[in-house]
């Protein structure tokens, strides 16, 4: 075979490789481009066209371009082998332009594995923008929810404090010559304070709720027996005692002095609806703890 036929061999087979490595690697580069653009939105694509490509799909294309990038490396480093053994045979003319060639095909590839490395670069971000974006979109609906979950507590607030919440008219308070009627409420508690004969006289202490604690020239000091008089609440056999209690007296001639000491505030409603339902007129008379009450002979009061 003569030197210049040998030459054209050579040349044909080291365009058939270069053609080969070329076409595959901007194949290739097609391939991982289009794949990049398919998570951009077109401005001519409608909304219901558009390509949702979620973080763990990138993910996986990503461990495949890497996969392909290393089989481009493999057979790069293949045809430079090849092109080595080749250009052992060539003519020593030729040798310089071969090599001339080799060095071109090298800084291709540097500048081809850099383009590469910013893809791969690329890809990453990508990634990190998609699953950042999927964390905000789940926070976002964590958000929606705390604020609907924090109206309906707020609605349902509105509604117990509406529930809570009781319409009272003033009393209108007035003098009456009617004979009070002295109740004591203490220790959640109603007492009657004196013993009442015919015709409402009265006839001493109550010494059966009461019990005394001294004695001097202003009076007697007493005090209610936390075991004794009648439990107040909202149960129906309380109730019932109460008004059994204010029945023995006459509205007609008889008003009730209620006098109310701290830690009976709750259950005073409960004596004073009784009072309303049988028609009878009080006076409520809230004092401290520890206040002194004086007996001043029970009538000429006013009323509500």
């Amino acid at each position: 075979m003569s030197r210049r036929r040998a030459a054209r061999t050579q040349d044909s087979l080291e365009l058939l490789l270069d053609t080969i490595c070329n076409t595959f690697g901007g194949v290739l580069f097609i391939a991982i481009l289009v794949i990049l653009l398919l998570q951009q939105t077109s401005p001519n694509v409608t909304p219901s066209a558009e390509t949702v490509i979620t973080p763990a799909e990138l993910q996986t294309l990503a461990v495949r371009w890497e996969a392909v990038a290393g089989e481009l490396s493999r057979l790069r480093e293949n045809h430079l082998s090849q092109q080595t053994v080749v250009d052992s045979f060539a003519p020593v003319e030729l040798r310089e332009q071969l090599e001339e060639r080799r060095e071109l095909t090298a800084r291709q590839d540097a500048l081809q594995a850099k383009l590469d490395s910013l893809l791969a670069d690329r890809t990453e971000l990508v990634i990190e923008i998609e699953e950042q974006k999927a964390e905000n979109d789940a926070l976002r609906e964590q958000s929606v929810a705390a604020d609907e979950r924090r109206n309906r507590e707020q609605l349902q607030l509105e509604d117990e404090r509406q529930a809570r919440v009781q319409e009272i008219r003033l009393p209108v308070v007035r003098s009456t010559g009617k004979q009070e009627i002295g109740l004591v409420m203490r220790y959640g508690r109603l007492y009657v304070w004196h013993k009442y004969g015919p015709g409402y006289r009265r006839l001493g202490l109550n010494t059966d709720d009461f019990v005394v604690i001294s004695s001097d020239d202003d009076g007697l000091k007493v005090r209610p027996k936390p075991t004794r008089g009648v439990p107040v609440s909202a149960s129906p056999q309380s109730l019932t005692a109460i008004k059994e209690i204010l029945q023995r007296f006459d509205q007609r001639s008889c008003c009730l002095a209620i006098i109310v000491r701290p830690d009976s505030f709750g259950e005073f409603r409960y004596v004073r609806d009784a009072a309303i339902q049988l028609g009878l007129e009080y006076r409520l008379m809230a004092v401290g703890e520890s206040d002194p009450v004086f007996d001043r002979g029970g009538s000429g009061g006013r009323v509500q």
